[in-house]
C-alpha cells in the first residue's frame, strides 16, 4: 500500500500500533485516505508544536498548531473546530478550542510539567460545568500546552496525571501515540464499531476516561437529589429487592455507589436495545433525551411494552440529566448495532461491575456452551413446550431458549405471523435482581428480533418479570384473597392497592393495562382510560377504579408511578404458579442461608425444614445454601407433573451432607401433611468438576435433572452414577464418562472423629493478631508488651481497609498474649514459629469469664485494665463493621461452638490424653505434633488429643501420607482448583484407634517418628539455604519433595498403605 498524505476529511481509524514488530508500519484508513505511522508531514506538525512549546510562544500560536495537528491527522474536519467560543449562552468566558464535543483550553505552561496549576484546572472545570448545565452534553475537556495533555470532565474531583488520563508528547516521533490518545480518550471520532465483547469492554470499562466522566456526573446528581421523594422511593425498593437477591453482602455507602452504577448500566442497556431495533438514538437524544429512558417512541415503533420503561433506574430524568443522556446516546451510536450479539447486555454488566465485585456479590454467569447443552437436553419440543427460567439473571438461558424455539419453528415451518405470540408463551423468565431483569429483557428481545419483525401484534409485553420466584417476600396467601389481590405500599397511611383476581390472572391484559395506567398518569391524562374494554363486573370495576385513584395520588405526592411497574411484576410469579410449565432451566442462587437478610432467613429455614424436609442443620448448618431449596420450591410452584427441570448446581449437591435429604427426591412436609416426589434418575446428573480450566464458576459445578412425580408419585434419589464431563472447557470433543457418586455424608468409620475439634475462630485477624513493637517510653510499664495489628495478605474487606489507629502502639498486659498456630505455621511433621494474638482471657485462667449481662459478653474484672480498654475498642470496631446479617457478638465469633473454651479446658485438665496433634483444615492434609500445650489453635487447623507420643506419631504419619490424601480426595469439598477442604472427612476412612499391642500400629508410629526427625533436619538445611526468603509454601514444597525421595518418607507410605488397606 503506498504511503500518502492524510486527507482533510473525517476519520475512521481501523488499527493501532500496539503489537507491531520492528520495521512494521501501521496504516490508518481515513475515509479512503491512508495515514501511516511514519508519515513525515504529521511528524513535522508535531515537531513544530513542540518547538512553539519549547520557545514558550503565545497561547494563540500553540492553539493554531494544535488545530493544525487535529485537522492534518484527520481526527476532525476543519469545520468541526471552533475557536474562542462560550461554553454556555450568557457566559462571558470563552474556551480556546472546541473540537466536536471536546473543549480544549490552551496555556503556555499548564503547570510544572504534567502536574497542572490548580487555577488552570478550575478554569477548565468551570467551562465543562457550564456546558453541562446548559444541556450541551457532558463533555470531555483537555488542558494542554502542546506537550502536556490532561483530561478533565464535570465533577472530576481528583487530578490524575497517569495514563490514560494524561499524555506527554516527549518528541515528534511520538505524534502517532498522541493521535491515538486523542482518538480513543478525548475526541469521539470512531464510527460503526463492531459490538464485539472486546470493543464493548474497551469502550465502557471503568478504566476508560469516558466512563469515568459519565459515572462521576451521575454520582454527583444522585448525591444532590438522593433525599428527593421520587428518588428515595426508587432507591428503597431497589435495595429491598437487591437484599432478597444477594443477601447481606453489601452495606452502607456501598449500596449508594452500586445504585448509581446499576442506574448507569440500565441507561446504557436501554439505549443499546433501542439502537438494535434501528432507532436513531442520536436523533432521539437531540429531540427528547428523556424518552430514551421512558421508551415511548420505542414502544410506538416496535409494539413492545415493558422493555424500556420508568422503573427504579429512571430517576435521572427527574433530576435534569438530559445532558448526560445525550452523551451516553452519542457513545452508543458509535457502534453498528445491525447484528448485535444476544449477550451484549451481559457483557455490559460484566464490564461495569468488575469480576471480583461480582464474586463478592455472589453473581456468576452461565457460559454459552453449558446453557446450550442443558436446553437441548430438556427442551424436546420448543414450539409446543412452555419453558421457565425462575432465576434468569443476565438472560443466558433466556436467549438460548429463544434461539432454540426459532430454530425449531423454522424446521417445522411455523407461520411467521404466529411466531411471536407462540414465543411469548414459550419462554418466560423471572428474577428478583433489579438489574437482571433489564439484562434478561434485552437478551429476550434481541434474540427474538426475527419473530418480532414478523409480528402482527400492535402492543405486547415481554415475558421477563421482576419478582421473587420463591414467593417468600409475599406469600400468595398474603396477596391473594378469594376475589382480590392486595399489595401494601408501606407508607405512613398504610395505603393498600387492590386488584381483581380475574384481571391479574390474565397476564397480558393486566400487564398492558398497568403500562397504560403509568403512561396516562405521566402524561396528565385520565388513567382510568386504561380500563377501556377490560371485562370486569361492576364490583371489580369499582375496586380497580379506587386503586387507580390511589396510584394517581402516590404520583402527586412525589412517590411516583413506579408502583405500576412494581405491582405488575410482583404478582407475576404467583399467577405463573397457577399455570404450570413443562420445563424449568436455570442457575439458581448459590448463597448460604447465613448471607440472607434476617426476615428472609427465618422463612428460608422454615421452608427447608417444615415444608420440604430438606434442612440438614447441625454441623452442616453453616454450609447450607439456598440452591437446593430453590430447586425444590420451583419444582413445587411452577413445574407440572411429568415436567422436567435442569438446574446448574454446586458440585456439593451431588455428594455433600447438607444436601442429603434433598437428594432423596422425596420432600416431606413436617407432620406428614404432604410429600412432593421427583425422579432424579430420569437423566443422569452431569459432574463438571473434571473440565479444565474449571474457572467458569467459583467452585466446581454440576447439572441436576429431575422429573416431577407429583404428590403421589414414586421418588427416585440422586444416587448411583453421574455423567462426568472430562476435557477442555467448552470444547466439542469433551468426553462424558459414567462415574459412581461418592456420598461424603456416609457414616463415620474412625473413632478419632469424636476426638478431633476445630480451632478457635480468631477473626477478624486484624482485631486479634499482633506484632510486638518497641515501646518508645524511656520508663516502661512492667509486665506489658507494646503491639500493633498484624496485617496479612488474606485479610478480607471491610477489615482489610480499616486504619485502626486506636489499636496501634497499644501497651497490654503480658498475660493476655498467646502463641497462635494457624495453617501457615504447619508443615508436614513439624510446626513453624507461631503467630501472636491478644485474647480476652489470661494465660493463667482456666477459662473465659463470661458475663451475659455485659455488652462485651465478658466479666471485665477478669481482664487486665489495659486489656479491658482494648477489648472495648475492638468490640466497637466489630459492631460498626460486621455484616448486617451477622448476629454474633465478637466473643461469640471468637468462641464459636466453644472452640476456644475447649482448648482452655483441655489445657487445664487434659485427662489421660495429654498430647496434641494438629492438621490443616484445607488443601493437602498436613499434620504435626504440637509440643506447646499453652498455644492456641486457630480455626484453620483441627486438633486431636493423644494418650502417648507413639499415638501422636502414629496419627501424623497417617495424615501426612499420600495414600491418605488420595483416599480422602473424593470426600473433600471442591474449590475452583480441585479438592479443597479436609475438615473431618479423613475420619470417614478406616483409621483405627492406636493400639500399642498391634505391630502394624507400632510400625506406623515408628515411621512417623523417623519422618519427623528427618523433617527437622531438612528444615535446618532449608533455613540455611533460603534464610529470610523461606516461606511456608517453600518449606512445604521442599519437605514433601524430601518425603517422596527419602527412605523415611517411603516407609511411611508403605506402612500407611497397609493400615488403610
Amino acid at each position: 500500500m503506498p504511503r500518502s498524505v492524510v486527507g482533510l476529511l473525517g476519520s475512521r481509524p481501523c488499527c493501532r500500533t500496539s503489537g507491531l514488530r520492528e520495521g512494521e508500519v501501521c496504516w490508518e484508513i481515513i475515509e479512503g485516505m491512508v495515514l501511516s505511522y511514519d508519515n513525515a508531514e504529521c511528524r513535522e506538525v508535531a515537531a513544530e508544536l513542540l518547538r512553539r512549546h519549547g520557545e514558550l510562544q503565545a497561547e494563540a500560536n500553540i492553539t493554531s498548531q494544535i488545530r493544525e495537528f487535529l485537522v492534518r491527522t484527520g481526527l476532525v474536519e476543519s469545520s468541526d473546530i471552533r475557536e474562542e467560543i462560550s461554553p454556555a449562552e450568557g457566559s462571558s468566558n470563552s474556551v480556546d478550542l472546541a473540537a466536536l464535543d471536546t473543549l480544549i483550553e490552551v496555556k503556555r505552561r499548564i503547570g510544572n510539567g504534567i502536574v497542572p496549576d490548580s487555577a488552570h484546572v478550575a478554569q477548565l472545570d468551570g467551562y465543562l460545568t457550564a456546558a453541562m448545565d446548559a444541556s450541551k452534553g457532558v463533555r470531555i475537556g483537555i488542558l494542554t500546552d502542546g506537550k502536556h495533555w490532561l483530561l478533565r470532565w464535570p465533577n472530576a474531583v481528583m487530578i490524575n496525571t497517569s495514563p490514560p488520563y494524561a499524555f506527554v508528547l516527549t518528541d515528534a516521533d511520538k505524534w502517532y501515540a498522541l493521535y491515538e490518545w486523542l482518538r480513543d480518550n478525548a475526541l469521539v471520532v470512531r464510527r460503526d464499531i463492531e459490538p464485539s465483547s472486546e470493543e464493548i469492554r474497551d469502550q465502557f470499562s471503568p478504566s476508560n476516561p469516558l466512563y469515568e466522566r459519565e459515572i462521576d456526573t451521575l454520582r454527583a446528581m444522585y448525591e444532590k437529589y438522593a433525599e428527593y421523594e421520587t428518588v428515595a422511593v426508587k432507591r428503597r425498593l431497589w435495595e429491598d429487592l437487591l437484599r432478597t437477591a444477594l443477601g447481606e453482602v453489601v452495606q452502607g455507602d456501598e449500596f449508594d455507589d452500586l445504585f448509581v452504577r446499576h442506574t448507569y448500566l440500565t441507561m446504557v442497556v436501554g439505549i443499546v436495545v433501542q439502537a438494535t431495533f434501528g432507532l436513531d438514538v442520536n436523533q432521539m437524544a437531540e429531540n427528547d433525551p428523556e424518552d430514551l429512558l421512558k421508551g415511548r417512541q420505542f414502544s410506538e415503533a416496535t409494539g413492545l411494552h415493558g422493555v424500556i420503561e420508568t422503573d427504579f433506574f429512571a430517576w435521572p430524568i427527574e433530576v435534569g440529566a438530559a445532558s448526560l443522556i445525550k452523551t451516553i446516546a452519542r457513545r452508543v451510536a458509535r457502534f453498528d448495532w445491525s447484528s448485535p450479539p444476544t449477550d451484549v447486555a451481559a457483557t455490559l454488566y460484566q464490564t461495569v461491575i468488575p469480576a471480583q465485585e461480582r464474586r463478592d456479590l455472589g453473581e456468576y454467569y452461565t457460559p454459552r456452551w453449558l446453557t446450550k447443552a442443558i436446553v437441548e437436553e430438556v427442551v424436546a419440543d420448543p414450539v409446543n413446550q412452555r419453558v421457565l427460567d425462575p432465576a434468569c439473571g443476565s438472560g443466558a438461558f433466556i436467549a438460548e431458549c429463544v434461539e432454540h424455539f426459532l430454530n425449531a419453528a423454522t424446521q417445522q415451518s411455523v407461520p411467521e405471523t404466529k411466531l411471536f405470540e407462540l414465543l411469548r408463551e414459550a419462554v418466560t423468565g423471572i428474577d428478583v435482581h433489579p438489574v437482571a431483569t433489564h439484562l434478561a429483557r434485552a437478551a429476550w428481545v434481541i434474540a427474538a428480533r426475527p419473530a418480532i419483525e414478523k409480528s402482527v401484534s400492535t402492543a405486547v409485553t415481554v415475558p421477563i418479570y421482576l419478582g421473587d420466584s420463591l414467593q417468600l417476600r409475599y406469600q400468595s396467601r398474603d396477596l391473594f384473597a378469594a376475589n382480590n389481590v392486595t399489595i401494601g405500599v408501606g407508607d405512613d397511611a398504610n395505603t393498600e392497592l387492590v386488584f381483581p383476581v380475574a384481571l391479574v390472572n390474565h397476564a397480558e391484559s393486566f400487564d398492558q393495562m398497568m403500562v397504560d395506567v403509568a403512561e396516562y398518569i405521566e402524561s396528565g391524562e385520565d388513567p382510568k382510560l386504561a380500563m377501556g374494554d377490560v371485562p370486569l363486573t361492576d364490583g371489580e370495576s369499582e375496586t380497580l377504579s379506587e386503586t387507580i385513584d390511589k396510584l394517581k395520588d402516590l404520583h402527586a405526592q412525589g412517590r411516583d408511578h413506579i408502583w405500576a411497574y412494581y405491582i405488575r411484576n410482583l404478582v407475576r410469579p404467583i399467577t405463573l404458579a397457577r399455570n404450570k410449565v413443562d420445563v424449568i432451566v436455570g442457575n439458581p442462587p448459590w448463597i448460604n442461608y447465613n448471607q440472607t437478610t434476617d426476615v428472609l432467613r427465618d422463612e428460608l429455614v422454615n421452608q427447608s425444614r417444615n415444608v420440604y424436609g430438606i434442612w440438614a442443620g447441625g454441623r452442616y448448618a453453616t454450609h447450607q445454601d439456598v440452591a437446593s431449596l430453590f430447586y425444590a420450591r420451583c419444582v413445587d410452584l411452577y413445574l407440572r407433573d411429568g415436567g422436567l427441570i435442569g438446574f446448574v448446581m454446586p458440585h456439593s449437591a451431588l455428594q455433600a451432607g447438607q444436601h442429603t435429604k434433598w437428594r432423596t427426591g422425596e420432600w416431606k412436609a413436617r407432620g406428614g401433611a404432604r410429600t412432593l416426589s421427583v425422579d432424579f434418575q430420569v437423566r443422569k446428573a452431569w459432574d463438571l468438576e473434571r473440565l479444565e480450566p474449571n474457572d467458569f464458576f467459583p467452585v466446581p459445578s454440576s447439572v441436576v435433572f429431575a422429573e416431577r412425580r407429583g404428590e403421589d408419585g414414586k421418588a427416585r434419589p440422586l444416587a448411583g452414577t453421574v455423567r462426568q464431563w472430562v476435557g477442555a472447557t467448552g470444547s466439542a470433543n469433551v468426553r462424558r464418562v459414567d462415574m459412581e457418586i461418592t456420598d461424603t455424608s456416609a457414616g463415620v468409620l474412625s473413632p478419632y472423629s469424636n476426638l478431633s475439634r476445630q480451632g478457635a475462630t480468631i477473626v477478624p485477624r486484624v482485631l486479634f493478631m499482633v506484632n510486638e513493637v518497641s515501646n518508645p517510653a524511656t520508663v516502661r510499664v512492667g509486665g506489658t508488651v507494646t503491639t500493633e495489628p498484624r496485617r496479612g495478605t488474606n485479610d478480607k474487606q471491610p477489615w482489610k481497609g480499616l486504619e485502626l489507629t486506636n489499636l496501634h502502639g497499644n501497651t497490654i498486659e503480658n498475660d493476655h498474649i498467646f502463641d497462635i498456630h494457624l495453617g501457615e505455621t504447619i508443615v508436614p511433621y513439624r510446626t513453624l514459629v507461631p503467630r501472636q494474638a491478644l485474647l480476652p482471657v489470661k494465660q493463667t485462667a482456666n477459662g473465659i469469664s463470661k458475663d451475659s449481662a455485659s455488652n462485651s459478653g465478658i466479666d471485665s474484672r477478669s481482664l487486665g485494665r489495659r486489656m479491658q480498654q482494648r477489648w472495648a475498642r475492638i468490640n466497637q470496631v466489630w459492631e460498626d463493621n460486621k455484616s448486617p446479617s451477622n448476629r454474633l457478638s465478637l466473643l461469640e465469633r471468637l468462641d464459636y461452638f466453644g472452640n476456644l473454651e475447649s482448648q482452655l479446658d483441655w489445657r487445664h485438665e487434659p485427662g489421660n490424653r495429654p498430647r496434641r496433634i494438629v492438621y490443616t483444615k484445607s488443601g493437602e492434609p498436613t499434620a504435626a505434633i504440637l509440643d506447646d500445650n499453652d498455644a492456641v489453635v486457630d480455626h484453620l487447623l483441627y486438633w486431636v488429643t493423644a494418650a502417648t507420643d507413639d499415638e501422636a506419631y502414629y496419627l501424623i504419619a497417617v495424615i501426612n501420607s499420600r495414600v491418605l490424601y488420595e483416599a480422602v480426595q473424593p470426600l473433600m469439598s471442591k474449590g475452583q482448583f480441585g479438592a479443597r477442604d479436609v475438615h473431618k472427612h479423613l475420619w470417614r476412612l478406616p483409621i483405627p484407634e492406636f493400639d500399642g499391642g498391634d505391630s502394624l500400629h507400632v510400625d506406623v508410629a515408628d515411621a512417623g517418628r523417623d519422618a519427623a526427625e528427618g523433617v527437622e533436619r531438612e528444615l535446618v538445611n532449608l533455613k540455611q539455604r533460603y534464610a529470610e526468603r523461606l516461606t511456608v509454601t517453600i518449606a512445604r514444597r521442599e519437605v514433601r519433595k524430601w518425603l517422596r525421595e527419602s527412605a523415611e518418607g517411603r516407609r511411611v507410605e508403605e506402612v500407611g498403605g497397609a493400615l488403610l488397606g
